[in-house]
């Protein structure tokens, strides 16, 4: 299936691989980016009560996400065994541990919003938007969580191009939704920022509802039969918990330690918030990156896995990090000549723009350390390896770049641009811990890896 006798067959099928991944990728956060420039040209409290609430969002979000995507290094490495009829019944245990997680996260998510708020301390005019956009976000769970399991199992198969085609038909949807419920065309109020939550929850059903009809028409897909009608079986939940919960440990330590970090912004003033969360917006874009090269190198790297094949597993790995070290290179580039112009798709305020300025050129160390680290990640994932990826991120993070932020900004009072310092050394200890690991562990031991649950 990804098997190739050449260097440049090899390029040829990841690159085939990665393209598609890398497109829906970065449409997805150009999607969520838009909804942020326009709520940011709406007014700068709706900029600074969304992002506010997006830092408490997104760390839900993603871990949900998580743990839905391990179904992936789970199905390729199937395929690699050429054991295609235990597929099916992974996928559906998957759609139905998402559809309990969602419903119990989604309900308490809606009834806590209003202490979340309270707790951080924001003033009104952001307080209120950011609990709103909360409430809103919650209703939209399920659909988010179910549409990604469906993607997954599509990636997982290799035809990363029809979640791509899939992704292309969110993007307009969403923006000219966005449009709307930000400021109130065709006869809907004007809801600010909070209308970016209720166009992304309408997006995502129509995702789910497209992806749904894709799996029950495609001739590569549609064998596998996954909305036949099959009851919980809960033999096959240890493997998936046994894989997914220490992936989702991993994004909560990495989501919350970013949230955690953002919200001792919230000492500072609107125009600072606002450039904090506007850079980190532009960050996450650009993380979208090294993070589709690892999510391409999980599939793959997985399949060879399962295959046994090593060698050819460690060829892909050298072509996924070449691949993202020149990504980052190239993002550096961009910053640096686009550095005065790129705040200006957020807001005109003269003090967010000098500030946000600044800040961005901090991001150019984050894409530097995670063309690496993100590579690694997927790797070790692709391996069933996730454990040490939690205790390498706690010890960089928590260890490190929580402390030395809190430090920084609150006893020291070097100002927000410390924080971001406080974050590249947590980062950078994280890389060099992942690399280690693999290097120093994952090489030398994988024959005696087991690899089936």
């Amino acid at each position: 299936m990804y098997n190739a006798n050449t260097t440049k067959k090899q390029y040829s099928i990841f690159i085939k691989l990665l393209l598609p991944v890398l497109i829906y990728q970065m449409i997805s956060y150009s999607s969520g980016m838009i909804g942020t420039f326009m709520a940011g040209h709406y007014s700068t409290n709706d900029l600074a009560g969304l992002s506010m609430g997006v830092n408490i969002w997104h760390p839900i979000i993603s871990i949900i996400n998580t743990l839905v995507v391990a179904l992936i290094p789970i199905v390729s490495q199937l395929l690699g065994r050429g054991e295609e009829s235990e597929i099916p019944t992974k996928v559906r245990q998957f759609l139905y541990i998402a559809v309990i997680i969602g419903l119990i996260i989604s309900i308490g998510l809606y009834y806590s919003a209003d202490y979340l708020v309270y707790k951080l301390s924001l003033n009104e005019e952001i307080g209120v938007i950011t609990r709103d956009f909360l409430k809103y976000q919650s209703f939209g769970l399920i659909p988010i969580v179910l549409y990604v399991v469906l993607r997954s199992f599509i990636d997982s198969l290799g035809l990363t191009k029809v979640s791509m085609l899939i992704m292309l038909t969110y993007v307009p949807i969403n923006i000219f939704l966005s449009y709307i419920f930000i400021f109130g065309k065709f006869g809907f109020g004007a809801m600010g920022g909070v209308g970016v939550a209720i166009a992304t929850n309408i997006t995502y059903v129509i995702s789910f509802v497209l992806a749904a009809i894709v799996i029950i028409n495609h001739p590569k897909i549609n064998k596998y039969k996954i909305f036949k009608l099959e009851g919980i079986k809960l033999k096959h939940w240890p493997e998936i918990f046994k894989l997914g919960i220490p992936m989702v440990i991993a994004v909560a330590l990495e989501s919350s330690t970013f949230s955690v970090l953002s919200l001792m912004v919230s000492k500072f003033d609107t125009p600072t918030i606002a450039a904090h969360q506007s850079s980190l917006n532009f960050a996450g874009f650009l993380y979208s990156l090294p993070m589709s090269v690892s999510s391409a190198l999980t599939i793959i790297v997985a399949y060879h896995i399962g295959a046994r094949n090593f060698s050819m597993a460690d060829k892909f790995v050298k072509i996924g990090t070449y691949t993202s070290i020149l990504f980052s290179f190239l993002t550096g580039v961009i910053i640096v000549l686009f550095n005065s112009k790129i705040p200006y798709l957020y807001g005109t305020d003269p003090d967010f723009l000098a500030i946000a300025e600044k800040i961005l050129y901090f991001v150019i160390g984050f894409a530097l350390f995670d063309s690496v680290s993100a590579c690694l990640l997927g790797v070790l994932r692709a391996y069933k390896k996730v454990v040490p990826t939690c205790v390498i991120m706690a010890i960089g993070f928590y260890l490190v770049g929580i402390p030395l932020a809190y430090y920084l900004v609150f006893v020291a009072n070097y100002g927000v641009y410390s924080l971001w310092i406080a974050w590249l050394v947590g980062i950078g200890v994280y890389g060099i811990g992942m690399t280690g690991y693999y290097y120093l562990y994952v090489l030398k031991n994988r024959h005696k890896f087991k690899f089936i649950d």
